[in-house]
């Protein structure tokens, strides 16, 4: 739980911010906070860009892309964005929405058919599964309510044969092991995954997973394109995001980053690290491994036909920031309009019935809510950090994050590439630093 509520759910009280620039003292102690990081060496590299009123206030760059050859970070650096390709995702199917070709409570088998006969499991006996009471709709798959999960996320019945399936994000597991990539396309992963049987009955409760995976084969089916034909068409190219994609782009393959943890960090119940290191010598180092370089990375190479929505993005901040001022100003940015301001609103509004969100059982916080792919921010107060209402965010499992702060016209984008995310608390020091500046 605490992966999962680190990734991108740091909201705070309700603040009206005036200020519209931050002044050099500001910048300066958010940038040495920051720093100290990378100087201690507990991270690679930090970029931040805060743009308020579409203008930009604040921009930082620190560290090294890849630390053994002293590559220094740029604003080309391009990261692995994990989990901040979810409301990409998220973006094209509400494209497909709102011109009629699909609908939030249609059945998903109607696009994918071996959801059909998808089981779940009997939470008294698990070594039984049974019909669910409903099939699994596009609305559960956008909320994480479906009952797929991420083989990584538990230990019992469900997970362990999502293992043996193979039901593992392209770029999962330990990176670049042979035995950890799923051999076929985004429509055959999606098929695979519906062998498997749920956590629990869909629209019962929240479980993050494998969803936006699924959608990525529903928007195959749709368009008659494949997914990152489909996004490289209707999103990067009408916003003019140039380095973003599935694979990282010939022109960007300097300004790629390396990908770095401490620790006996470990994923699927795999360690993380180079063969014949000795686990209890990992746990308590502090010292920075990189797991997957910037010259020799699989998201160097077209080598899959897997395009995943759920983690599979790469990106540069500036490229994902103008996604995040895109949503910031209701689906158009520099007169290009991708998504009506209703699909916007209904994306970014809570979609969780309050039993589901009780106690905060959800993300582990109260005034928490979920949309359509992103976090929302139901009631700051209960949240208890620094936020606005309405606020709505989302991070990647290497420790990225943005947020959207529409009452104070506002969007934040932060990357750097260390696992686990959870480690630092890197997302809610940015968001107090930076609103305790602008509010004074």
């Amino acid at each position: 739980m605490l992966r999962i509520r680190s990734l991108g759910l740091f909201f705070l009280l309700t603040i009206q911010v005036n200020a519209e620039m931050l002044d050099e003292n500001d910048k300066n102690q958010i940038s040495n906070h920051f720093n100290s990081y990378i100087e201690n060496g507990d991270l690679p590299n930090i970029s931040i860009l805060i743009k308020k009123n579409n203008k930009e206030i604040y921009r930082h760059t620190k560290g090294f892309a890849d630390i053994g050859n002293k590559v220094s970070v740029n604003k080309n650096t391009v990261y692995r964005i994990y989990s901040m390709t979810k409301p990409v995702t998220g973006v094209a199917v509400m494209q497909l929405v709102e011109s009629g070709k699909l609908r939030l409570n249609d059945k998903v088998s109607k696009y994918i058919p071996a959801f059909k006969n998808t089981k779940v499991i009997n939470l008294d006996f698990q070594d039984y599964v049974v019909k669910p009471k409903r099939e699994i709709t596009i609305r559960d798959l956008l909320t994480h309510t479906s009952g797929l999960t991420y083989s990584w996320a538990g230990e019992d019945a469900v997970h362990q044969i999502y293992r043996k399936l193979n039901i593992r994000p392209y770029y999962f597991g330990a990176v670049d092991a042979e035995l950890n990539k799923f051999p076929g396309n985004t429509c055959q992963f999606a098929s695979a995954a519906a062998l498997a049987p749920l956590l629990h009955n869909p629209g019962e409760k929240w479980s993050y997973g494998i969803n936006m995976d699924i959608l990525g084969c529903v928007v195959e089916v749709i368009s008659k394109m494949t997914f990152d034909e489909y996004l490289q068409k209707n999103i990067f190219d009408p916003l003019n995001l140039n380095s973003i994609g599935f694979t990282v782009k010939k022109k960007d393959s300097k300004s790629f980053t390396t990908l770095y943890t401490s620790g006996a960090y470990s994923r699927d119940g795999e360690l993380v690290a180079a063969s014949g290191l000795n686990r209890s010598e990992l746990m308590f180092s502090k010292e920075l491994r990189a797991i997957d370089s910037f010259d020799n990375s699989p998201y160097l190479t077209e080598s899959s036909n897997l395009y995943d929505g759920g983690s599979g993005l790469v990106s540069n901040i500036d490229d994902y920031s103008r996604f995040a001022e895109m949503l910031l100003n209701g689906g158009v940015l520099e007169g290009v309009r991708i998504l009506s301001k209703a699909s916007v609103d209904l994306m970014t509004r809570n979609h969780l019935a309050d039993e589901i969100l009780k106690e905060g059982a959800a993300f582990g916080l109260n005034g928490i809510g979920f949309g359509l792919t992103v976090g929302v921010v139901i009631d700051s107060g209960l949240a208890g950090s620094y936020s606005s209402d309405n606020e709505f965010s989302w991070g990647g499992a290497a420790s990225t994050i943005f947020w959207v702060d529409r009452k104070n016209n506002i969007t934040a984008t932060m990357m750097t590439q260390y696992m686990p995310s959870d480690r630092y608390p890197l997302r809610e020091e940015l968001k107090t630093l930076l609103y305790s500046k602008l509010s004074n």
